[in-house]
């Protein structure tokens, strides 16, 4: 489906908005081209660490060193400075292609960058009084490891296992008393976000399976069940064999069904099944992707949101979902699954921009864009061509690419 139709949806959607008295913190305009040349060989899929390396952020800005977490097609602009979590994506992509020094020297911004309860300051959240610094668990656990177990396994040095222990301690220690995560630490009022968790949550789940794998300490397996029992049972919509957006303060499922929150989801607990052995956890991942397997859009996508298709297609969730599939397809091979696999890559290739500043991003269209800086855009997010690249790999290694 060609997405002039996705942007008259959100141009309505806009309007609606608007009459309704529904006010934006940070919009933009209306845009109906982007001007991007889309589309690469897979011999080019080197075009994705270009996107990576131009993304890096300038010396003028507090994070220099670290990375931008995406690109807007239409304002021609790198968005979010303020997300570092998304930094653990590059150096774990880093790590599986042998760039250990761009790595380390990666993980040694982030590592300073830690505060002393353990955790870090991720991204900005905003409202209608502006930036929200956010001290979040699940991105915090996000960056623990995927930039330093990934680190620890791949040098052997003791202080990066460290560093993913401290912050597996202040996760633990300001865990809800019913086993799960706080959406995040507002800095700039002083208190917790108790309104709302947020389906990416999930993949906190993978620091611990990894650190009692490398451990054998029976605290993180104790975590590890007992945090994602609690997550199955508040996210999972049974009826729909898929995860919720997210719950609300008295625990409600709210939003639909994030395309990439399924991929978050299982990115959690693939790991967690690995560990715990536990047919149930199979079950859920099964049945997730099996409902993924129906959503796939003819063009090898996925729409932003599954049960509102109207808002777009997403290009951050086509590499990781299928980096995930991928990841199951390996302890249980399947035609479905590496078909659909095989799709999304090729997706992924035709997205791809073949020039200028963003070349090597995965653009496509959604209502909401970048998120909170630009809504209504098509935009590329550099986690997205990290994952690609570890696709792409992956699908070598098997000699499954088309």
């Amino acid at each position: 489906m060609n997405e002039t139709i996705f942007r008259f949806y959100g141009l309505f959607h806009r309007l609606a908005k608007y009459i309704s008295g529904y006010r934006y913190s940070a919009t933009g305009n209306i845009y109906f081209n982007n001007d991007l040349s889309l589309g690469i060989k897979a011999a080019e899929t080197f075009s994705w660490q270009d996107f990576i390396s131009n993304s890096e952020i300038p010396a003028h800005d507090r994070n220099s060193g670290l990375h931008y977490a995406g690109y807007v097609a239409e304002t021609h602009s790198w968005c979010h400075a303020s997300w570092i979590w998304t930094n653990a994506a590059i150096i774990r992509t880093y790590c599986s292609i042998g760039k250990i020094a761009e790595a380390e020297a990666l993980g040694k911004l982030l590592a300073e960058r830690q505060t002393c309860e353990g955790g870090w300051i991720v991204r900005n959240d905003y409202d209608k009084n502006g930036a929200i610094p956010v001290m979040a668990p699940n991105d915090s656990a996000y960056i623990a490891n995927n930039a330093f177990l990934t680190l620890y396994k791949s040098t052997g040095k003791p202080e990066y296992l460290h560093i993913a222990e401290q912050c597996a301690g202040w996760v633990m220690k300001t865990t809800r008393p019913d086993g799960m995560v706080y959406g995040g630490y507002n800095l700039r009022d002083h208190k917790w976000d108790m309104n709302h968790v947020i389906v990416d949550v999930g993949f906190t789940a993978g620091l611990f399976a990894r650190l009692y794998e490398l451990t054998g300490k029976t605290t993180y397996k104790t975590y590890l069940e007992r945090f994602v029992r609690r997550y199955i049972e508040l996210f999972f919509i049974h009826e729909r064999s898929g995860f919720c957006t997210s719950i609300d303060m008295n625990n409600r499922q709210t939003g639909g069904m994030f395309g990439r929150g399924q991929a978050w989801a299982l990115e959690g607990l693939i790991p967690a099944y690995r560990i715990l052995q536990d047919n149930a956890i199979k079950c859920i991942i099964d049945r997730t992707i099996s409902n993924l397997l129906d959503r796939q859009c003819k063009d090898g996508s996925w729409s932003y949101n599954l049960v509102r298709p109207m808002m777009g297609r997403d290009c951050k969730s086509v590499p990781v979902i299928a980096k995930n599939l991928m990841e199951w397809y390996l302890l249980y091979p399947s035609d479905g699954i590496k078909a659909a696999v095989n799709r999304a890559y090729l997706w992924c290739l035709e997205h791809t921009c073949n020039k200028g500043v963003a070349k090597g991003g995965i653009f496509s269209y959604s209502v909401e864009g970048a998120i909170v800086q630009s809504l209504y855009t098509s935009c590329a997010f550099v986690y997205s061509s990290a994952y690609a690249i570890e696709l792409q790999k992956k699908l070598a290694s098997l000699e499954s690419v088309i």
